[in-house]
């Protein structure tokens, strides 16, 4: 369960991801023949569960592309799960408090770092990993190859992100920049000074606490300008709206 995003920002490469919501494990495998780096299973916004979650976890292994998953709240049931079932990556939403943090961090990461409980689950191969590589080797490798990446996108998350970014425990940041730039009283006004100033701050304070720094864009040239900016990864689009944008310039082409 090697993290393929995590070593391409470690060598100076620039992943490209996605957000995934339509739930369709067909679909997830198609996204294994397109070059995208990692998914990201959106279980705050749509209607996958628990179940299915592992489900397409599975088939983006299936496909080469590394699955992250974007939990609903902060909580043992939600992180537990999303990365016992094989997730590398937690989006962590809706992020106010440094305590906020400080609990993802306890539930995701096992000890020395965190509090994570230990079962021989899909993740540990049923048991095989840690028989492998002995308990304490497999909590070090999980440790190292699951990010936290708490997303900025609330005031009260940004006037502390500096303390944020450098807990330990804590591999980046995440921005979501439509609740971030409706929180700061410009919606969707990406050119605002505020909205740029605040982009600013949190690529500063990922630079300074040595973490990575994701950010999501709804089209080419966005992530083209972010990672010009100096974003590690840019996450571009969601499924379900480009497959309505895709197939609405199909018809307007042939119509």
């Amino acid at each position: 369960m090697s993290n393929k995003v995590k070593e391409m920002i470690k060598k100076g490469e620039r992943p490209l991801g996605t957000f995934f919501s339509l739930g369709s494990t067909s679909t997830m495998e198609c996204l294994g023949y397109t070059g995208v780096d990692y998914a990201i299973i959106d279980m705050e916004h749509s209607s996958i569960d628990k179940d299915k979650c592992t489900d397409l976890i599975r088939a983006a292994e299936l496909g080469g592309v590394t699955p992250f998953t974007r939990i609903a709240d902060v909580s043992h049931s939600e992180i537990q799960k999303a990365i016992d079932a094989g997730s590398r990556g937690l989006i962590v939403p809706c992020i106010r408090t440094v305590d906020e943090v400080k609990a993802a961090v306890s539930y995701a990461k096992f000890t020395p770092i965190g509090n994570r409980g230990f079962g021989p689950v899909r993740c540990d191969g049923w048991g095989a990993m840690s028989g492998k590589l002995g308990l304490a080797g497999f909590m070090s490798y999980c440790n190292d190859n699951v990010l936290v990446l708490p997303q900025c996108e609330t005031r009260e998350c940004l006037e502390n992100i500096e303390e944020i970014a450098r807990l330990d425990g804590v591999d980046g940041i995440f921005i979501g920049p439509f609740d971030l730039s409706i929180s700061l009283g410009v919606p969707r006004k990406f050119d605002d000074p505020i909205f740029k100033d605040a982009l600013e701050r949190i690529l500063k304070a990922c630079r300074d606490a040595g973490k990575f720094s994701f950010v999501f864009v709804v089209n080419v040239n966005a992530a083209k300008e972010r990672f010009a900016q100096g974003f590690d990864s840019v996450a571009c689009g969601v499924d379900s709206m480009i497959l309505i944008d895709t197939y609405k310039k199909i018809v307007a082409e042939i119509k």
